[in-house]
C-alpha cells in the first residue's frame, strides 16, 4: 500500500507519543501523574448542560446546519465580542462557526497557501501549525520567540526576503506554551507588517478567557485597525466552557477572508451540529457565566501561585504566566535535551511534563507544566519533581 507523503513525511502527534510513553510506564503498575496536556480537568458547568439538554431534544437541531453557522450562535458571537473585546463584527459577513479551533488552525492554510508556498511559525508554537501548513504543500519558516523579547516575535529580525515569500503566519496570544501575553502595540506592530509583506496573519486566540489579573486580561487583533483585511482569529469554546468535547469554536475576520474559508469549508464537511451551535450561543449571555468565569479564574490563579512556589523551592528558571494553563521552564543543568530530562523524569518519579522541543527547536531549553489537573494531584506532583531535583544533587 502507498501512503501519501502528507502522512509518511509528518511526525506523531507529539502528545500521541507523551501518551504511549505514560501507558508503558503505566503497565508496570506506576500511579503516573500527567500535567503534559491541556485538557480542563473540571467538567462543563451544570448551566451548559442544562442548556444543552433543551437543544438536543429539539428536533429542529436534526438537520444539517448552516454551513456558516447558525444566524443566532454569529448574533450571540457578535454580542459577546463587542461586549468582551469593544470591537464591532457584522454576524452575517465576519463572523463563522467551526468545529473547534483545531478545525481552523489545521485548514486555514489550505485557503490561503498554494503548494511550494510558504508560512511563518512562532517558534516555540503549537506543533499543529507545522503540520497544516506541510498537508497543505506549504514550507515552514520558524520565526524564534526568545524570552529577552518576552516571548514575543521580533519583526524587524524577520529576513524581509522570507516575508514577501511567505502566505501566512501564525500567531498565538496568549501563547501556548510560553504563557506570553500580547498588547495591542504588538498587534499594531504586526498588522503593518502583514500589510508589507501581504502576509494573512492566522491569529490563534483559544486562551483569550484564561488569565489571572485584569491588568493582563488578552485581546484581540481585531481591536487594530485595518485588521479584518489582512487576519483571521480563531476562538475555542473548549477553554473557554471547559467544553473540549464539544467541538465548537469560531472565527472573526473581514469579510473576503471569511468568504474565502467558507467556500473551502463547505466542501470538506457540514459544519457544526445546530443543538451545539445554539447551546454555545446561548451560553455566551448567560447569567451564571460571569461567575463561573471568576471561579476559574481563583482556581487557576491558587494553582499557579502554588505551582511557582514550589518551582522557585526547587531553583527551577521560568517566567510567571499571565495567562493560559502553562508554565514554560528552563530544563536543569546535566541534561542535553529536553527529552532526556522529562523521560528520566517520568521513569524515577511517574510524572509526566512535556519537552519543550515538541513545540520547536527554540523551545529545546524547556519543559512544559500544565495547571489542567485536580488540585491535589498537582501537590503530588510538585512532591514528586522536588524528591526527583532533590535525588540529582
Amino acid at each position: 500500500m502507498k501512503l501519501s507523503r502528507r502522512v509518511t513525511d509528518t511526525p506523531p502527534y507529539l502528545f500521541h507519543l507523551i501518551d504511549e510513553k505514560r501507558k508503558k510506564v503505566q503497565q508496570r503498575g506506576v500511579d503516573v501523574i500527567s500535567l503534559a496536556v491541556g485538557d480542563p480537568d473540571r467538567p462543563t458547568p451544570d448551566f451548559i448542560l442544562k442548556i444543552a439538554d433543551e437543544e438536543i431534544r429539539d428536533p429542529r437541531n436534526h438537520v444539517y446546519p448552516s454551513y456558516k453557522g447558525e444566524p443566532d450562535f454569529c448574533e450571540a458571537v457578535a454580542r459577546w465580542f463587542s461586549k468582551r473585546f469593544g470591537t464591532v463584527l457584522d454576524p452575517k459577513k465576519e463572523i463563522m462557526a467551526v468545529i473547534g479551533a483545531k478545525d481552523a488552525v489545521s485548514h486555514l492554510p489550505f485557503v490561503f497557501l498554494d503548494p511550494g508556498d510558504s508560512g511563518l511559525v512562532t517558534d516555540p508554537g503549537y506543533p499543529v501549525y507545522e503540520a497544516a501548513i506541510g498537508f497543505a504543500g506549504g514550507k515552514v519558516v520558524r520565526i524564534p520567540l526568545l524570552e529577552k523579547n518576552g516571548f514575543l516575535p521580533d519583526l524587524d529580525a524577520v529576513d524581509p526576503t522570507q516575508a514577501d515569500d511567505a502566505s501566512i503566519m501564525y500567531v498565538n496570544y496568549p501563547n501556548n506554551p510560553t504563557s506570553a501575553v500580547a498588547d495591542e502595540s504588538f498587534f499594531q506592530r504586526l498588522v503593518a507588517f502583514a500589510k508589507k509583506h501581504d502576509v494573512v496573519i492566522l491569529a490563534d486566540n483559544a486562551y483569550s478567557e484564561v488569565y489571572f489579573d485584569e491588568r493582563d486580561r488578552p485581546i484581540s487583533i481585531m481591536k487594530v485597525d485595518g485588521a479584518k483585511e489582512i487576519a483571521i482569529e480563531i476562538h475555542s469554546f473548549s477553554k473557554t466552557f471547559n467544553m473540549t468535547g464539544w467541538r465548537i469554536g469560531f472565527v472573526t475576520g473581514g469579510e473576503k477572508l471569511i468568504d474565502a474559508f467558507l467556500t473551502f469549508k463547505s466542501n470538506i464537511d457540514s459544519g457544526v451540529f445546530m443543538a451545539v451551535q445554539r447551546t454555545a450561543a446561548r451560553a455566551l449571555e448567560h447569567p451564571d457565566v460571569e461567575q463561573f468565569v471568576r471561579e476559574r479564574a481563583d482556581l487557576f490563579r491558587r494553582r499557579r501561585d502554588a505551582i511557582a512556589s514550589a518551582l522557585t523551592g526547587m531553583g527551577f528558571r521560568f517566567q510567571l504566566p499571565r495567562a493560559g494553563y502553562y508554565f514554560w521552564v528552563h530544563v536543569p543543568e546535566g541534561y542535553s535535551s529536553s527529552v532526556e530530562f522529562c523521560a528520566d523524569l517520568l521513569e524515577k518519579q511517574g510524572l509526566t511534563l512535556t519537552p519543550g522541543v515538541g513545540y520547536g527547536p527554540s523551545g529545546e531549553d524547556f519543559f512544559r507544566i500544565s495547571m489542567t489537573a485536580p488540585d491535589d494531584r498537582i501537590a503530588q506532583a510538585m512532591e514528586r519533581l522536588g524528591a526527583f531535583v532533590k535525588e540529582r544533587k
